[in-house]
C-alpha cells in the first residue's frame, strides 16, 4: 500500500500518514493530499480519530501548530471560530485558547504577540489589571515582572517606566518586597546589575552612597560592596581610576593587613636593639605578625630581678601579653640556651551578629501536639498568633563590634564586626525610616518563617450556620463554634474550627484544623490545599495535599498526597475507603465485627496517567520531529540556498524543528520526576501498629490483598508481591 502512494507521487512520510490512517480503518481523504506536508496530515488525522469536524481546518493556509490549536479547540469543546484565523500565528492562537478554556476571551487583543497576549491571561486570572500596562508600550519581560509584582501585593506603579528592562524592574520589585527605599536606584541611568549590587547593599544596611553613582561599572560596586560588608575603609580604593580589578586586588590586600604584621626588617632592628640594651638577652625574635616574642637568655647571668626583664622588654616596645611564667625562670636562672616565649599579643574579637528581637510568639504555629496516649490534641493548642493594625512585631538589633586584640608591641587590631542579618522579606507589614522596626499593616494573624514574616487576613466568625450564610474569604478563617449542615467556607489560607463540622463543604489552599472533628452523614467534603488535623473524620469526603492527621477515621473517603496518620492508641481507620499516595500508619485497621475498610497507597492512577501521557507525549514529539525534518531535508535537496531560505515554508520548518526540540527537552524533565515518583511508590508501606481484621482490601501500587486478622504488622510490597511483615518495634 505504501508503494501505491509512493508511486502516486507522495513522500515517504506522506504515504506513512496515509498508510496509518487506513489501519485505523479512517476516511483519509481529508488530508491524502500531496500538497499537504506529512506533518499537516497527522494533525488532520489526529482530528479524524477523535471524531472532530476537521473540515474547520484541513486547509493548506494552515501551518501544523495552528492545526493543533484548533484541534485541540475542538477537543475541549471550544469555539474555535473565535481564533481560527490563518493570518493568526499559532502562538497567540494558543494564548487565546487557553484564554478560552479557562472563561476569558483575549480575541480583542491579538494584535498584540504571544507573549502579552500570556501576560494578559494570567493577569486576568490573577485579578490583576494590566491593560494600561499593555497599552502603554510595556514589552513581555517588562509586562511578566509588573504582573508578579501586583500578584504579591506590592505597588511598583510608581518607580516604573517603559525605558527599564523587565531584569531591572525585577530589581526594584524585589526592593520593595524587603521594604527598602528603592527610589535610590529605581533610575533608568542604572543597569539591572548596579541596581542589583545598591539593593544588596541595601539589604545589609550598608551606607550605599559610597557608591551609588551610575559611573561605577556594577563590578566595582560589588567590590565596594563587599569592602562595606567586611568591614574595611574603603575610601582607599573606591576611586573611579581604580578599575574593578585593581580594586578587588586592594580590598583583599586590606583584608589580609588588619592589624598587620611587622616586617621582618622590623624585628632585625628590635633584636639588634633590644641585645645591646638588655645585655643578657643574647637574641630576640618578634613573629612577623607581632603576636609573638622570643627572648634567649646569656649563659651565666644572674641576680635578674623581674623588674630588669621587664624594662629590658618594655626598652623595646614589648608590653603586651607578657608570659609571668617565663619571666619567673629566667629571675631563678632555670633557663637553657632555647628560645623561650616571653610574650604573647592577643587576636581580635568577632562582634555578636545581627538580631532580631521579635514582640510575637513564634512558637505557636505548627502542627496539634501529641499526648502521652498518642492521641492528638487539637482542642487546646494554638494554631496562630493574633496582631492588631500597628502592633510592633519585629526590631532589629545591629551586629556589634567584637573586642580589640593587641599585639605583643601594645598596638591595638580593631575588633571584628559582626554579620549584619538581611532584612525580613514577606507582606502584610510597614517597615519604618529606620529600617530596623517592623509594625503590622492589617489586623490578622501573623507567621514566621526562617526571615520571611507574613501578616494575612484573619476573619473571626462564631457559628457558620444558614443564617450567618456561606463565607469566602481572602485570607484564614477562624470558627469558634460549629459549621452545620448544608453551609460552606471557603479561604485562600487556613481554616480554623473549635467546634463540630457537620454536612458542609469546607475548602481552602492552606490548612485546615478540625479541634473537635468532622461528622457529614456521608455528605460531607473537605479539601486542604496543605495538611488537614483533627480529633476524628466520620462519614465525610476528604482531600488534602499534604498529611492527614487525626486519631480516628471511620466510615470515610479520604485521599491525601501525603501520608495518613491514625496516631494515638486508639488510632482507628476503619469503613469506607483511603487512598494515601505515601503510606498509611495506623494502631487499627478495620473493626471486629468485619467492616468493609479499603486502603490504598503507592502509585495513584493519575500518577500512572501522567506516565503515560508523558511518554505518549515524547513518541508523539519524536514522530513530529521526524516527519519536520524530512520535510526539511525534502526542500534542502529540491532547492538552493538562495531559494530555500526565502522560502516562508521552510523558515517555519527550521522554527519548528527548535521548538519541538526545545518541548522534548521539557517532556524528558517531567519524564524524570514522574518516575521518580513512581521509584519512590516502591517503598510505600501500612505500618499497623495493633491490629489489621478481616474485611480489610489493602491496594499498594495496584496489586490487591485481603489479609485475614493480624497483629502488629507492616504490609508492603516486595517483588510484585504484597505480604504483611511483623513490626521491628
Amino acid at each position: 500500500m505504501d508503494k501505491k502512494y509512493r508511486d502516486l507521487g507522495f513522500s515517504p512520510d506522506q504515504a506513512a500518514e496515509i498508510e496509518e490512517g487506513l489501519k485505523m480503518k479512517i476516511d483519509v481523504s481529508p488530508y491524502a493530499k500531496k500538497e499537504f506536508l506529512a506533518i499537516q496530515m497527522r494533525q488532520i488525522r489526529l482530528g479524524i480519530m477523535e471524531g472532530l469536524p476537521v473540515e474547520l481546518y484541513a486547509r493548506t493556509d494552515y501551518d501544523w501548530f495552528q492545526m493543533e490549536e484548533i484541534r485541540k479547540g475542538l477537543l475541549a469543546k471550544l469555539d474555535v471560530s473565535i481564533y481560527a484565523d490563518p493570518e493568526l500565528p499559532y502562538d497567540k492562537m494558543r494564548q487565546i485558547r487557553k484564554g478560552l478554556k479557562a472563561g476569558i476571551n483575549l480575541i480583542d487583543y491579538k494584535r498584540f504577540d504571544a507573549g502579552i497576549l500570556r501576560e494578559l491571561r494570567k493577569a486576568l486570572l490573577a485579578r490583576i489589571n494590566m491593560v494600561e500596562y499593555i497599552n502603554g508600550g510595556y514589552i513581555t519581560e517588562q509586562l511578566e515582572q509588573i504582573r508578579l509584582a501586583l500578584t504579591a501585593g506590592v505597588n511598583i506603579k510608581p518607580y516604573i517606566n517603559k525605558e527599564l528592562r523587565g531584569v531591572s524592574i525585577r530589581e526594584i520589585f524585589l526592593g520593595l518586597e524587603k521594604g527598602l527605599d528603592v527610589s535610590v536606584y529605581a533610575k533608568v541611568e542604572y543597569s539591572w546589575q548596579q541596581m542589583r549590587e545598591i539593593r544588596l547593599g541595601m539589604e545589609r544596611r550598608l551606607d550605599v552612597t559610597c557608591y551609588t553613582n551610575p559611573l561605577y561599572e556594577w563590578q566595582q560596586m560589588r567590590q565596594i560592596r563587599l569592602g562595606m560588608e567586611e568591614d574595611i575603609d574603603v575610601s582607599g580604593y573606591r576611586s573611579f581610576m581604580y578599575t574593578a580589578r585593581e580594586m578587588e586586588k586592594k580590598r583583599v590586600e586590606l583584608l589580609r593587613a588588619r592589624g598587620r604584621r611587622p616586617e621582618p626588617e622590623q624585628a632585625s632592628s628590635a633584636e639588634s636593639a633590644a641585645v645591646e640594651e638588655a645585655p643578657f638577652i643574647s637574641s630576640m625574635k618578634i613573629s612577623r605578625d607581632a603576636m609573638e616574642a622570643y627572648i634567649t637568655v646569656r649563659p651565666g647571668v644572674s641576680d635578674l630581678s623581674r623588674e630588669t626583664v621587664i624594662c629590658a622588654l618594655a626598652a623595646r616596645g614589648i608590653t603586651f601579653g607578657i608570659q609571668e611564667a617565663a619571666i619567673e625562670k629566667i629571675v631563678r636562672g632555670e633557663y637553657t640556651e632555647e628560645p623561650v616565649l616571653i610574650a604573647k599579643g592577643k587576636g581580635p574579637a568577632k562582634g555578636k551578629d545581627g538580631w532580631y528581637e521579635y514582640f510575637f510568639r513564634r512558637e505557636v504555629a505548627g502542627t496539634p501536639k501529641q499526648l502521652p496516649d498518642g492521641n492528638t490534641d487539637c482542642r487546646d493548642i494554638e494554631w496562630f498568633e493574633r496582631v492588631e493594625e500597628g502592633q510592633k512585631l519585629a526590631c532589629y538589633h545591629e551586629a556589634a563590634y567584637g573586642e580589640d586584640g593587641h599585639t605583643v608591641t601594645g598596638k591595638a587590631i580593631p575588633g571584628g564586626k559582626g554579620r549584619e542579618l538581611s532584612m525580613l522579606t514577606g507582606k502584610g507589614f510597614i517597615l519604618l525610616p529606620d529600617k530596623k522596626t517592623y509594625l503590622a499593616a492589617m489586623a490578622g494573624k501573623v507567621d514566621l518563617v526562617q526571615q520571611r514574616m507574613e501578616v494575612g487576613p484573619l476573619l473571626v466568625v462564631d457559628d457558620v450556620t444558614s443564617v450567618t450564610g456561606n463565607i469566602n474569604f481572602e485570607g484564614s478563617i477562624y470558627i469558634r463554634g460549629n459549621v452545620e449542615r448544608g453551609t460552606s467556607v471557603n479561604a485562600t489560607e487556613d481554616i480554623i474550627v473549635d467546634g463540630l463540622v457537620e454536612a458542609a463543604v469546607i475548602q481552602c489552599g492552606g490548612n485546615i484544623l478540625l479541634r473537635h472533628g468532622a461528622n457529614s452523614l456521608g455528605s460531607g467534603f473537605i479539601k486542604a490545599g496543605k495538611g488537614i488535623y483533627g480529633k476524628f473524620l466520620e462519614a465525610v469526603s476528604v482531600f488534602a495535599r499534604e498529611d492527614i492527621r487525626m486519631n480516628s477515621c471511620l466510615n470515610s473517603r479520604v485521599f491525601t498526597e501525603g501520608s495518613l496518620h491514625l496516631i494515638g492508641d486508639n488510632g482507628t481507620l476503619a469503613g469506607g475507603e483511603a487512598c494515601a499516595v505515601r503510606g498509611v500508619r495506623t494502631m487499627y485497621l478495620g473493626n471486629r465485627v468485619g467492616l468493609h475498610t479499603e486502603v490504598k497507597v503507592g502509585i495513584t492512577d493519575e500518577t500512572s496517567r501522567n506516565q503515560k501521557e508523558t511518554e505518549e507525549k515524547i513518541e508523539n514529539v519524536h514522530r513530529e520531529l521526524s516527519l519536520l525534518g524530512g520535510a526539511y531535508m525534502d526542500l534542502k535537496k529540491k532547492y538552493s540556498p538562495e531559494v530555500r531560505n526565502t522560502m516562508k515554508i521552510y523558515l517555519k520548518l527550521e522554527n519548528a524543528i527548535y521548538t519541538k526540540e526545545r518541548e522534548l527537552e521539557d517532556l524528558y524533565s517531567l519524564k524524570k520526576h514522574v518516575d521518580e515518583d513512581i521509584e519512590n511508590s516502591k517503598k510505600v508501606c501500612i505500618y499497623v501498629g495493633g491490629t489489621v481484621f478481616e474485611g480489610t482490601v489493602v491496594e499498594i501500587n495496584g496489586k490487591k490483598w485481603q489479609p485475614q486478622t493480624l497483629d502488629k504488622v507492616t504490609i508492603k510490597s516486595v517483588g510484585g508481591r504484597i505480604a504483611a511483615h511483623a513490626n521491628t518495634q
